[in-house]
């Protein structure tokens, strides 16, 4: 097959933002709605609606092809699963759940308290299986399922919706080939291949997982988080492929570049992730020459999407590690480091087996989940840990509106009061998201069916019970705990300010801080420069740190939800820390209204004064497996200090610090201040510049001025202390 991926770039660059259809080879896009509205007037039951609705689709929307391309995968949605979906969600929560609803908007939009929702945006596709078996043998693993005496009306249509499902892909790919033939006959022959078999070689593999994932998250409209631990998936082929001589080292690494900037291109949001190295189900490294072609030939791209989640064992090469370090070195980011024994022990503390446990894979961000056998509903919601400080003065209400988004925890008087109340209204704003999460939960399979990944799941195929209904072996739920930091500085502040030293009476500082420290800059400068701050190995800090991690642990692990399975922590915010901040009025460790929370497990920006080993140290007092759904650290690094063979070595040490101390998650930036002042001044000159953000990346120049500034001012801290 002739690849020429440097001349075919600036084509494949439009080939989602022009994309060309067949003209004559579907209906349009007004056509299609209007047929699909009809038969969802047809069918009651919601899987068989669901399967039948992608029919049509597969069946008579337009295909287009990309000649520059060595891999197909167009089919004209329209959104119009998203929108099938949606008036599904909404019916449920307007119409069965409306006080509900309406309440946990207001928590989350207007107060920033809590959040309880759905999620059916983080599937884990058991792409092993489907690499394995093929398509047809999916197929007909459910038709054998299917033929067993006495099903229930249900399980036939479970089955029903899943032969459709899969029928309607096995189509798709036939008529890609079809239409790809007559100019690259390879192509045709891969997509005619994997629609009768299961993928033979390298190739087909690749066009098999790109032919999935476009199908399932731009059809019919459900986010896939995870394409599975790839140098796993590709290896087998990859060694058959060079000893049997059907395809050079060279062409399966050309191979490897339009696969990759196949998905940048499509500009999937929040980046299409997928895992790398660690150990395999017997504790044997798999990290292997497919492991450094897919880095290097990433490294090459210049791009950060999709995301890479690298899985680290005590086993995994120091070369690798290296490599990975390097292209951060170099400005490219979007990788992050996981501890695969902290995420096995993690999980195997919420009921899942350790054989099980040792498979899994991050899904979206960094949250573990075993690959294709968990439903692990990563973003459940979560808390605003710096609210409940605000709830504790004001009597559980939201300061800018008035509204009670704690509980009334009356007047404090002492040190232990205030702990208690503070944890009061943490179990208050837990709880009631997880309620509001197990009332929606019930209603999965009302709103959100899954033939399409059902079908690849043992359990629900077994069972005849759709994953979203609890057919997976594990169907867990999730709830975050935000910015750690925020809470534990406001915590040293008010012991320090208030019940130590008594510069003032807690009503006075509440009155202090609900006039967000106006006339009291020396008060705010005092709470600024105290030294009791996270992430500084300062002892109170770091107790308050380890004390309220196990009560946030101890308040969601093994809780039971509403579709089998259990409730489990994460402790990070993403980006919430923005958002968040917004919503959040000043708090006694200094800062001021509206201003940005911690991310994360960082300190609070500015605040780690004694550098990386320190923040290091504290932030791994904390049992990172009690949080199954994930942890981590962010770090930035100046130029300077991992420059050359010893800057690298050094920032290998880094990473091998904070797992052996027991961290799960690590991933970082590296850059200057004034690079980025720079950037912020004159964007133009700075385009390609990038920034780890948090379980993404992003262009610097993208990013909003007050995340921008956040960035700059964490660089100019770092510098300080050079």
């Amino acid at each position: 097959m002739k690849m020429d991926f440097d001349r075919a770039r600036c084509y494949l660059d439009g080939e989602f933002t022009d994309t060309k259809w067949i003209n004559g080879s579907g209906l349009s896009e007004e056509e299609l709605i209007a047929s699909v509205k009809k038969l969802e007037e047809t069918i009651s039951s919601k899987a068989v609606c669901k399967a039948k609705t992608f029919e049509f689709i597969a069946y008579n929307a337009p295909i287009a092809i990309d000649t520059e391309d060595i891999f197909q995968d167009k089919l004209m949605g329209a959104k119009i699963m998203v929108r099938q979906r949606k008036d599904w969600d909404d019916y449920v929560k307007q119409t069965l759940l409306p006080e509900e609803t309406a309440k946990m908007r207001r928590m989350w939009k207007q107060c920033g308290a809590y959040l309880g929702t759905s999620d059916y945006g983080h599937t884990s596709p058991n792409t092993e299986l489907m690499l394995k078996v093929g398509l047809v043998g999916l197929l007909q693993r459910v038709d054998t399922a299917a033929m067993r005496d006495g099903l229930s009306e249900k399980q036939k249509e479970f089955y029903l919706s899943c032969h459709i499902a899969l029928e309607s892909v096995i189509h798709v790919a036939k008529r890609l080939s079809e239409a790809i033939a007559p100019y690259n006959r390879e192509n045709a022959s891969a997509l005619e291949n994997i629609a009768r078999s299961a993928p033979e070689n390298t190739y087909e593999a690749m066009q098999l997982l790109v032919l999935y994932f476009f199908m399932h998250d731009y059809v019919c409209g459900t986010r896939v988080r995870t394409l599975g631990r790839l140098d796993a998936l590709l290896y087998p082929f990859y060694k058959r492929d060079i000893e049997s001589g059907r395809y050079t080292k060279e062409e399966i690494s050309e191979m490897l570049k339009y696969f990759l900037y196949k998905f940048w291109v499509a500009k999937v949001p929040f980046d299409l992730p997928f895992c790398i190295g660690g150990t395999d189900t017997h504790g044997e490294e798999i990290t292997n020459e497919m492991s450094y072609m897919i880095v290097n030939a990433y490294s090459y791209l210049d791009i950060y999407s999709p995301k890479i989640h690298v899985r680290v064992s005590e086993k995994t090469p120091a070369s690798f590690v290296k490599l990975i370090l390097s292209c951060i070195r170099d400005g490219k980011s979007s990788f992050v480091f996981v501890n695969e024994k902290i995420g096995i022990k993690a999980l195997t503390q919420v009921g899942i087996e350790e054989g099980d446990a040792r498979n899994f894979v991050p899904i979206g961000c960094y949250e573990p989940a075993v690959w294709g056998v968990e439903i692990g509903c990563s973003d459940n919601g979560g808390v605003n840990l710096a609210k409940a400080v605000e709830a504790v003065f004001n009597r559980g209400k939201d300061l800018r509106s008035g509204e009670l988004c704690g509980i009334d925890t009356d007047k404090i008087s002492s040190y232990d009061e205030f702990l208690a109340a503070i944890k009061a209204q943490i179990r208050h704003m837990t709880e009631q998201a997880m309620s509001y999460i197990r009332q929606i939960e019930r209603h999965y399979g009302e709103i959100n069916p899954d033939p399409l990944l059902s079908s690849q799941y043992d359990r629900s195929v077994e069972r005849g019970v759709d994953v979203y209904e609890g057919g997976a072996k594990y169907n867990n739920s999730s709830l975050y705990f935000y910015s750690i930091a925020s809470l534990v500085d406001s915590v040293c502040a008010v012991k320090k300010l208030v019940f130590d030293e008594k510069r003032y009476s807690f009503e006075e500082l509440g009155e202090i801080l609900r006039k967000n420290w106006e006339d009291h800059e020396k008060d705010r400068a005092t709470a600024l420069r105290l030294p009791e701050k996270y992430g500084n190995q300062d002892p109170l800090a770091d107790s308050l740190s380890v004390e309220f991690s196990e009560y946030f642990a101890e308040l969601v692990n093994n809780k039971p939800n509403s579709r089998g399975g259990v409730f489990k922590a994460a402790m990070y915010t993403i980006d919430q820390c923005f958002y968040l901040g917004e919503r959040t009025m000043a708090t006694p460790d200094g800062r001021k209204a509206g201003e940005t929370l911690s991310k994360n497990l960082c300190a609070t920006v500015g605040m780690d004064r004694h550098g990386i080993t320190a923040l290091i140290n504290s932030a791994t007092k904390i049992d990172h497996s009690k949080f199954p759904t994930g942890s981590v650290l962010d770090i930035m690094l100046h130029p300077s200090a991992v420059s050359g063979d010893e800057g690298l070595d050094a920032f290998y040490s880094i990473i091998l610090t904070y797992f052996a101390r027991g961290g799960f998650a690590i991933h970082g930036n590296v850059f200057d201040s004034s690079t980025l002042k720079k950037a912020q001044k004159d964007p133009q000159n700075y385009r390609n510049l990038q920034v780890r953000v948090c379980g993404w990346n992003a262009y610097f120049i993208n990013l909003t001025k007050a995340e921008q500034n956040a960035f700059i001012k964490q660089a100019e801290s770092i510098e300080g202390r050079l």
